[in-house]
């Protein structure tokens, strides 16, 4: 993959302003640290040692997409430097046609992980429309790959959700 170059990417982010632009880092950053507040609240509710390691890796995943929305808010040539990275992965729907229910500070962690999963299909729906807005340019780049990371998020949460739920009924 080539890195196009600053002009090239300018010209194609001139039909945003630079005001919209921002706001739309600015929402998604907001979108990741709800992630994050998500999945230390589960962290803190998890009785499985194996799963406190994955949340945990999950908290650092979000955090890292955090700073690299930070990043490109606090200087728009880091938009170039980040690039784009290609990749599929698979979606299992397990929870996608399950209830949607709130989180209260009584859920329990087959709760907490249904809902975490329905949060990163929705984290995944919204940074895909973006990019889809945006194709054609390196912004549209990024947001593509943040989407494909959120569902390598959900399908990790329903693996870990068929191993600790439905394994153990």
């Amino acid at each position: 993959m080539f890195i196009k170059q600053p002009q090239e990417v300018e010209r194609k982010l001139t039909f945003l302003s630079n005001h919209k632009w921002k706001k739309i880092l600015e929402a998604a950053v907001k979108v990741e640290e709800q992630s994050i507040a998500l999945y230390q609240m589960a962290l803190e509710n998890s009785k499985y040692p194996s799963s406190k390691v994955f949340l945990k890796q999950l908290v650092d995943q979000e955090k890292g997409h955090k700073k690299k929305l930070e990043a490109m808010l606090d200087d728009e040539s880091k938009i170039i430097e980040l690039g784009y990275h290609e990749g599929n992965e698979q979606n299992l729907k397990i929870v996608d046609m399950m209830k949607d229910t709130p989180l209260t500070s009584e859920s329990d962690y087959k709760a907490i992980l249904v809902y975490a999963a329905k949060r990163e299909k929705s984290t995944y729906d919204y940074y895909k429309n973006l990019a889809m807005g945006l194709k054609g340019t390196q912004m549209g780049e990024i947001f593509s790959a943040l989407a494909n990371e959120e569902l390598g998020h959900k399908t990790k949460l329903e693996k870990e959700y068929d191993e600790c739920v439905l394994q153990e009924n």
